[in-house]
């Protein structure tokens, strides 16, 4: 039963919100500065602040948040973001690659995350958890929803597609994807989301484990220390989008290795064969199914076909075929067995073009390419209702948010 509520966010003026929103995967803080000196109205500003007296009293991190806080409100106060006057529900809808997904936006309880009815399928690191809660703490801005999904249900649909008919608050296009925000102010309606959602018996995390855990470990110590906590407090919850499973869209981690070990070629594909069904191809070959590997190798592809031993039905996590492929390739013949943290091992997302796969292998950088094939949400839940953990770099999912599109503030 998700326990969702509404609340009031925090948006950009409509006049600035391309100029606010900020795609914050894999941003390095040498680009946030770039972006941050083009753009003095990023988002940017709230997390890699520009610090004009570096010799006032105090750490270079208590200075940041310090300025953190002071152009969060330099924002609000010259309009450039603008608090909403009542708890609102928003739907939120991107546009990309000719796909639409639609989600509901709101705030989901903690009690939720830490009872297991929102469940996981990812370890979380503490060093990480410490960063953000850190952050949360000093700020109190949630701004980065984290992705929840369910199987459709089509009373929700239902109220979605009433709602999107309507103008949206905001819509804006970036450079790859066109947004766009619906806000809900009536209560009739947020009351039967907020029911049709308590009726949900689970639902899952797609994308931000991280934010999760790090939401939840600060309110617990919030509620601590609140003799007066009641349980409605913004520190209860954290900011998420919910969307349905057939709104996801879940692409491949594919995979690059430094070299074949101790092997040459001929003899590493005896190897791999011992395993795996190897065919030459004299095209690029992704994978049509589970199971199926494409391998990039000295100029050459392969199809590589798990073999029936490789297959485990019992346990949903040794089935997938990033299990499949580190328990029966990377470990046994190249000696990885820590795929994480072995530097002779690269991950690149489904959205990186093969193309730029093979001339990584081509310029010598790497010596194979694995091409995958993705995980599909149906084993991720598998995975999750056993009380299992995906293997890393398991699914890449898509949408990506925009990061203060819509501000969930917990102070």
């Amino acid at each position: 039963m998700p326990k969702i509520k509404a609340f009031r966010g925090i948006s950009p003026h409509p006049d600035y919100v391309k100029q606010v929103v900020l795609a914050v995967d894999n941003l390095s803080i040498e680009n946030a500065k770039i972006i941050r000196e083009k753009n003095p109205h990023s988002y940017v500003n709230m997390l890699v602040p520009r610090l004009e007296n570096k010799y006032l009293r105090g750490s270079k991190r208590e200075l940041a948040y310090k300025k953190i806080n002071e152009n969060f409100e330099e924002f609000l106060d010259t309009g450039i973001l603008i608090r909403d006057s009542e708890p609102m529900l928003y739907i939120y809808q991107v546009r990309r690659r000719g796909m639409i997904q639609t989600g509901i936006w709101v705030v989901t309880s903690i009690d939720d995350y830490l009872n297991n009815t929102v469940r996981k399928h990812e370890l979380t690191r503490a060093d990480r958890e410490n960063d953000l809660i850190d952050y949360l703490q000093q700020t109190g801005m949630d701004a980065n929803p984290v992705l929840i999904t369910y199987p459709p249900v089509k009373s929700i649909d239902l109220l979605i597609e009433s709602i999107i008919t309507l103008s949206p608050s905001l819509h804006f296009k970036t450079q790859e994807a066109e947004h766009l925000l619906w806000k809900i102010n009536s209560e009739p309606i947020i009351n039967k989301l907020i029911n049709a959602f308590a009726a949900l018996p689970v639902s899952y995390i797609a994308d931000g484990h991280h934010r999760a855990a790090a939401a939840s470990l600060l309110g617990i110590e919030r509620r601590r220390l609140n003799l007066k906590h009641i349980g409605t407090e913004e520190y209860n919850f954290f900011n998420s989008v919910y969307m349905a499973t057939d709104q996801l869209q879940i692409f491949e981690f594919n995979r690059l290795v430094k070299d074949t070990g101790l092997y040459g070629k001929e003899e590493f594909l005896l190897l791999v064969a011992e395993n795996f069904e190897v065919c030459g191809s004299d095209q690029v070959v992704k994978p049509s199914g589970l199971h199926q590997f494409g391998m990039y190798l000295e100029h050459s592809w392969y199809r590589l076909t798990a073999l029936k031993h490789t297959c485990c039905s019992s346990s949903p996590v040794a089935d997938l075929d990033v299990s499949i492929l580190q328990d029966f390739l990377f470990n046994p013949i190249l000696k990885i067995s820590e795929p994480r943290t072995d530097k002779r091992m690269t991950f690149l997302g489904g959205t990186v073009a093969i193309e730029e796969i093979v001339d990584l292998v081509n310029k010598g950088d790497y010596a194979i390419a694995f091409i995958l094939y993705p995980t599909s949400i149906q084993q991720l839940i598998s995975v999750a209702d056993a009380g299992e953990v995906m293997p890393p770099k398991s699914t890449w999912f898509e949408p990506k948010f925009q990061s203060g599109l819509v501000i969930h503030q917990i102070n």
